[in-house]
């Protein structure tokens, strides 16, 4: 006995008609959350021994507040999640060097400080990561950052000359923030 093809097509659309069909949620846009993470260079600071040589104040050779308002803007201060700020030292002077830098809020006030000391003529870069946010530091101390002050100290003294052909001190610094984006 030979079924006729028509009488497939009425029964698969018999059967589509009692299927299960979950309701569609169109909603589900609203629970999607992108941490995307964003790089930025924040400072980069360079000097030659000369320089450290011909200034002896014990307070230190370099100081200066620079205007920083990139962590205080509504859209990252509203949505950083973490920020990790990556300082990185070399030296090639004769000189061991202190180098501090300090967060500052629009008061004036200093949220953070960060210290980072290298010895004279230093086969190796100091690096260090600074964590705000998450098992780090308040992140509110990244979002109330309106400048930065850096200040280098020669620890070491004022006469002294390297053998490098061209001795300096370079101090450079990054910051990576994850952003949460609905």
């Amino acid at each position: 006995m030979k079924i006729p093809h028509y009488l497939f097509g009425v029964l698969f659309l018999c059967f589509s008609f009692v299927s299960c069909i979950d309701e569609q949620d169109f909603n589900q846009t609203d629970d999607i959350i992108i941490e995307p993470t964003v790089e930025a260079s924040i400072f980069y600071f360079e000097t030659t021994e000369d320089l450290i040589n011909t200034n002896p104040d014990p307070a230190g050779f370099y100081t200066n507040d620079f205007n920083f308002d990139a962590f205080s803007e509504d859209y990252i201060s509203d949505n950083v999640l973490e920020c990790t700020i990556t300082y990185q030292l070399e030296n090639t002077t004769s000189k061991p060097v202190s180098v501090i830098i300090e967060l500052i809020d629009d008061g004036g006030n200093v949220l953070d400080t960060t210290v980072l000391n290298i010895a004279a003529e230093s086969a190796t870069t100091t690096d260090l990561d600074v964590l705000y946010g998450g098992t780090g530091k308040p992140l509110d101390i990244i979002r109330n950052t309106s400048a930065l002050r850096l200040s280098a100290q020669n620890l070491g003294d004022n006469s002294s000359v390297s053998s490098n052909a061209d001795p300096k001190l370079i101090f450079r610094s990054s910051a990576k923030l994850k952003i949460g984006v609905r």
